[in-house]
């Protein structure tokens, strides 16, 4: 066999037991977040262990106010009408899986999941009906 031929194979042969692939490919989907609801289902289901960024762009206007997807904490009186009265009210929010426990979002959350499920994104709002507007949300998986 020549020379060429046996350094061909063996290049083959690593791109078989290493994988051609490259890099994991990165996931992404935008999905729509309705400021007006406290939970939206996103029809992204994420495993254990998985890698999760979201990235939030958009505004909520409550009234004559208008927020970030960071909420406000200037207003410490309003924290009773929160979810988890400790985060910032209004701010974006998730969770996986229906009974999951929520995390804060904000304008950017990068993290690792502990449990599978579908994620669920929020707003840190019990009473959300009175708020008008919407945030797009990029989910990235790895």
């Amino acid at each position: 066999m020549s020379r060429k031929r046996r350094l061909a194979c063996a290049f083959v042969a690593v791109l078989v037991l290493v994988g051609c692939g490259g890099k994991k490919e990165k996931s992404g989907k935008t999905v729509k977040l309705p400021c007006s609801v406290t939970w939206t289902k996103t029809d992204i289901v994420v495993k254990p262990g998985q890698k999760l960024s979201l990235t939030v762009r958009g505004e909520l206007r409550g009234g004559q106010w208008r927020f970030g997807p960071e909420g406000t904490a200037e207003h410490p009186e309003w924290a009773r009408y929160s979810l988890v009265p400790d985060w910032p009210h209004l701010a974006v929010i998730g969770k996986v899986g229906e009974d999951g426990d929520p995390f804060l979002v904000g304008k950017e959350f990068s993290g690792t999941t502990v449990r599978g499920g579908e994620l669920y994104l929020g707003i840190n709002d019990l009473d959300a009906e009175n708020n008008d507007g919407s945030f797009e949300v990029t989910v990235v998986l790895q």
